[in-house]
């Protein structure tokens, strides 16, 4: 009873949340079996043709299962997400009260987007290594079991940032990023399917698990947190430009931070509970997992609350230093 009663309010509150929001992502169509949660939760509910996925909650899908989700911003869609089987994305909140970009990041499988070209529209889908922006384009994105990337672009133009360089991708290119940082740019061919780019992610992360796993902890380790600098803004019209720049490398970074964390620590307990068998091993990897993801929680909510003031604060001098040249050119 109680547990029913706990589900009816789960659902209302997604009604709830969905007349505060510009931006929806709705099930307009399904086969198999996907959930919709929230981890601080621990709760999911089944998703269903007509559900409404909110910010902060994830779609996860199981074996068989496709899911589609149309995007669209105060009810004027503007594209079209493919979610297939045993795949995982997280809808990102937003990281000011004024910013419409649609973000997601993905945790696990692949995913193939679409959006609408002239909508005016930014998108961002973030892994553990890098970030993919675009405005009117068709892609696909994955990311496998031993912790590499890949970007695979259909039509139009994607900024791939990572922690490293930015790359422009083109039609038909394949945009690759491992673990360890280490990208290439390739021609698309029958490697960079993100079917066959899944399964060899998975036929690499099983051969040895447990170094994996140790490579995955690793990781999640060294997931960076070093951007301390957050008062760096200034009036002069060169550095707000630059200054500008630099705060979208944080919050494109604090995206990033947060889709290694979650990730890694899925891809982790995956390959765990796979492994049951040498429990007393595996209970030491859980345990030693789990410290590292909460401390990095602790350390992207931190990140996170500096971001946001150093964006509001920039604003705010912008907005008199736009004032200002407005005022000037007046007078003139």
């Amino acid at each position: 009873m109680i547990n029913r009663i706990f589900l009816i309010l789960f659902a209302l509150s997604f009604s709830n949340i969905l007349l505060s929001q510009d931006i929806s992502f709705k099930v307009t169509g399904i086969s198999g079996i996907a959930f919709i949660e929230k981890t601080d939760i621990n709760k999911s509910l089944r998703a269903f043709r007509g559900s409404e996925i909110h910010k902060e909650y994830r779609l996860r899908t199981i074996s068989n299962t496709q899911v589609e989700l149309t995007l669209s911003r105060r009810g004027d869609k503007v594209g079209e997400i493919i979610v297939p089987q045993n795949t995982i994305i997280l809808v990102n909140p937003p990281l000011t009260k004024d910013d419409n970009t649609i973000s997601l990041s993905l945790l696990g499988g692949y995913i193939s987007v679409y959006i609408e070209k002239n909508m005016g529209v930014s998108i961002e889908i973030h892994t553990a290594n890098t970030s993919s922006i675009v405005k009117g384009t068709e892609f696909e994105v994955a990311f496998a079991e031993n912790g590499s990337s890949i970007v695979i672009l259909k039509d139009g133009n994607v900024d791939i940032v990572t922690d490293n360089d930015e790359t422009i991708l083109k039609p038909r290119e394949a945009y690759i990023n491992t673990i360890d940082n280490n990208y290439k740019v390739i021609n698309q061919n029958s490697d960079s399917d993100p079917i066959v780019f899944l399964n060899k992610g998975e036929e690499a992360s099983r051969e040895n698990f447990l170094s994996t796993i140790e490579n995955l902890m690793n990781a999640m380790e060294n997931i960076p947190n070093n951007n301390n600098n957050y008062n760096f803004v200034s009036f002069t019209s060169t550095e707000i430009e630059e200054n500008e720049k630099k705060i979208k490398e944080l919050e494109l970074k604090q995206q990033r931070m947060t889709a290694a964390n979650e990730g890694y620590y899925n891809t982790i307990i995956k390959l765990i509970n796979l492994n049951s068998d040498n429990r007393n091993e595996m209970i030491s990897y859980a345990r030693k997992s789990l410290s590292i993801y909460m401390a990095n929680q602790r350390a992207i909510s931190k990140m996170n609350n500096a971001v946001y003031k150093t964006r509001e604060k920039f604003d705010r001098i912008r907005k008199k230093f736009d004032d200002r040249m407005s005022a000037s050119a007046y007078n003139n």
